[in-house]
């Protein structure tokens, strides 16, 4: 831990983008292993647990047909 009065954390602030990815359907970010599991073949993310239950996300209910 540091003791340097100067050296202050600085949160990212909402206007700033991140390279994780996010969910297609409602935008909430969700983790690189996440999407591997959950994600279509390119790894977009249609549905996450905000917006879709397990179950949904698991048959891959939200994923359109083209990209299945």
């Amino acid at each position: 831990m540091s003791t340097d009065p100067s050296a202050n954390w600085t949160p990212m602030t909402s206007g700033q983008q991140t390279t994780a990815p996010r969910c297609v359907n409602c935008g909430n970010q969700v983790t690189r292993q996440f999407s591997r599991v959950f994600g279509d073949n390119r790894d977009v993310v249609h549905a996450c647990p905000d917006c879709a239950t397990y179950r949904e996300m698991k048959t891959s209910d939200f994923i359109p047909e083209e990209a299945r």
